[in-house]
């Protein structure tokens, strides 16, 4: 029972809130009122059908739902077939359970069901009691009538009775908790001898002839992606704003009435360097961006020019531009890029940082404080901002005389110059991040890059602040990048595969003379250069060091301080020497305190392996048909 909780102690919180949220879409918009006897099959159960209307609400409630709790959440993950799966799945487990209670004679009572309604907070009135008319007027609101409300909720508690049947013989003992608490709070320390690659890079020669092989030999990681170029009118206030007029008298008594809004806020000026990465991508293609993202952090905080390392390695749009992104204030950037870059101080770097675009390191070349503006200082400010306003009043108007031409047969050239704007031409980009770059959702990008050269796509494009016309000028197939190009990308790669090599070779030395004949005289010749670490836990974030799987099992099973008989690679290249130093037991003093909280969760985890092992019975054994397989993706 220990190693099952054990090897899914760390996941306890998600696995928490996920059956948080999951029980909250259920119960709060409940599903008796989906069924549609007309409807096409999505699946069956044991002869059981779930609707396509079921699945469809289900998933549509569910999202708004995850929306409403998480408003950061990347919309594109609740887009994912692996989200709609999830859904599906929560939907055969209910039919699963249902006829489990069935066979087992399980039904919640009438009283249950009245007691259970009753006790909702959200049914009762000012004063904390369960009122009727509170209680339909939500129910008016979420489009159920009291019965279909009730069927639900009695299959809910019934749900609950089946599951409480089989985790109740779950429970744990204290013991067994306090072991777990034990293996989860123990922390340990070690001393180590670090060898960087970068320290043998003086000796390290490449040749041509080793670039060219390994080009050829991955060439894989030199494509450029399939590109696109579009042709598009933007029917958004900032788009259009360049063609209004905006007189002087107007900004002038715009500047009087918003003195108090009228400062210079405050702006940092910076580079970046980003390694493309999305969130769908394979664990194995994450993990590399990781990699690679860390060696370019490495050398910039060795004092490589930032600029030519962007020129070099950067996959943004600024990276021929040396990652240059000017000055920018708050606002202009995702969260956590902004949160980082105003942390930092004039010249600083920062760690590597994950947005969803990838990994981008950051260099702050200049900042400036927040100051008031005067009129003159403004007046470029305030025209925009009239001018926006003045643009937003047209829009509907333009894009419905647009839409009257489009339907026509004109093309966006055509249109533009009929309502007096200019259609904007893009540099080719990667058809991957049409999304991103245009600011539109991931289906509209799939349409427009579905679309053939020449052609428009036939209705307006939602994209972040209006509108767009679109049409599709070429399709850029994937091409394998210039050797020249690359080369010095690859120089590097291959002096960090040598520099890597090589300090291998140091460290297994090490290692040979810290546990041979004359260890005692080795621990005295590298004394100066053995250094102890923080304290660290399971989860393997060694100060310094960085995370390592391998060397945190390694120390935790270590019986005694001799040290580790391999050498371990860090991410970054980083090869480390090392041997326990000491291990720290969980806190007495916090295992009191926090006694109740892991009984709590030790039962609740079990609890759930054990429900999760019932499922997977119940699953294995039922005649399961997923008749509509493309729905899901």
């Amino acid at each position: 029972m220990l190693e099952i909780m054990r090897e899914n102690a760390s996941g306890w919180i998600i696995k928490i809130l996920f059956a948080v949220i999951i029980f909250i879409f259920i119960f709060a918009f409940g599903m008796s009122g989906l069924n549609s006897s007309g409807d096409p099959a999505l699946a069956t159960v044991n002869g059981q059908v779930i609707t396509r209307a079921e699945f469809e609400q289900m998933y549509q409630r569910a999202s708004e739902n995850i929306r409403r709790s998480n408003p950061d959440l990347d919309q594109a993950q609740i887009k994912t077939p692996e989200f709609k799966q999830m859904i599906l799945g929560e939907l055969i487990s209910r039919k699963l359970l249902l006829a489990e209670a069935e066979k087992l004679g399980i039904r919640a009572s009438d009283a249950e069901v009245s007691a259970g309604i009753a006790a909702q907070p959200m049914f009762k009135d000012a004063n904390g009691v369960f009122s009727k008319d509170v209680y339909q007027s939500a129910l008016r609101g979420i489009r159920m009538t009291p019965s279909q409300f009730e069927a639900d909720y009695r299959q809910e508690l019934t749900i609950d009775k089946v599951q409480e049947a089989v985790a109740a013989p779950a429970d744990v003992s204290e013991a067994q908790a306090r072991q777990l608490y034990d293996w989860v709070g123990e922390q340990a320390t070690i001393d180590y001898v670090a060898v960087a690659p970068a320290d043998y890079y003086d000796q390290v020669q490449v040749s041509d002839a080793e670039v060219e092989e390994y080009f050829k030999a991955n060439q894989d990681k030199y494509m450029i992606p399939p590109q696109v170029t579009l042709r598009y009118v933007a029917f958004t206030p900032a788009a259009l704003a360049k063609y209004q007029t905006v007189s002087s008298d107007e900004i002038k008594a715009y500047f009087e009435a918003n003195k108090d809004k009228m400062q210079e806020p405050e702006q940092v000026k910076a580079r970046h360097i980003l390694v493309m990465v999305k969130d769908s991508d394979p664990a194995e293609v994450k993990e590399k961006a990781k990699e690679r993202i860390d060696k370019i952090y490495a050398r910039a905080k060795a004092g490589e020019d930032f600029a030519a390392l962007a020129v070099e390695n950067s996959d943004g749009p600024s990276g021929p531009d040396g990652g240059e992104l000017g000055w920018f204030g708050r606002g202009a950037m995702v969260p956590a890029f902004e949160e980082a870059a105003f942390a930092l101080n004039k010249g600083d770097i920062s760690e590597p940082v994950k947005t969803r675009f990838g990994w981008h390191v950051i260099l702050v070349e200049d900042k400036k404080e927040g100051t008031v503006k005067t009129l003159d200082e403004a007046k470029d400010e305030i025209k925009g901002l009239i001018a926006e306003e003045k643009a937003s009043e047209k829009i509907n108007e333009l894009l419905d005389q647009s839409m009257d031409r489009l339907v026509s047969g004109m093309d966006i050239t055509a249109i533009a110059a009929e309502i007096g704007v200019e259609p904007t031409t893009t540099e080719p980009m990667p058809a991957q991040f049409l999304a991103q770059i245009l600011g539109m959702t991931p289906e509209a990008a799939k349409s427009v890059e579905a679309l053939a050269p020449g052609a428009a796509q036939k209705s307006p494009v939602a994209i972040t602040g209006g509108y767009m016309l679109v049409e599709k000028v070429e399709d850029i197939p994937s091409t394998l990048m210039d050797l020249e190009l690359v080369k010095p990308s690859i120089l590097n790669t291959l002096k960090d595969q040598k520099g890597t090599k090589l300090a291998e070779q140091e460290a297994e030395k090490i290692v040979a003379a810290l546990t041979g004949p004359d260890a005692e005289a080795a621990a005295k010749t590298y004394a100066s250069r053995i250094k102890t670490s923080e304290p660290f836990d399971r989860q393997g974030n060694i100060p310094d060091l960085g995370r390592s799987v391998p060397l945190t099992k390694a120390v935790f099973e270590a019986k005694d301080t001799s040290w580790l008989k391999f050498p371990y690679t860090m991410p970054g290249g980083l090869v480390v020497v090392a041997r326990l130093n000491k291990h720290i037991p969980a806190s007495d003093e916090t295992w009191k305190e926090q006694r109740e909280f892991w009984l709590q969760q030790a039962n609740d985890n079990y609890r759930r392996e054990t429900l999760a092992a019932f499922m997977d019975d119940l699953s294995k054994n039922a005649d399961i048909n997923i008749a509509r397989p493309d729905l899901l993706q």
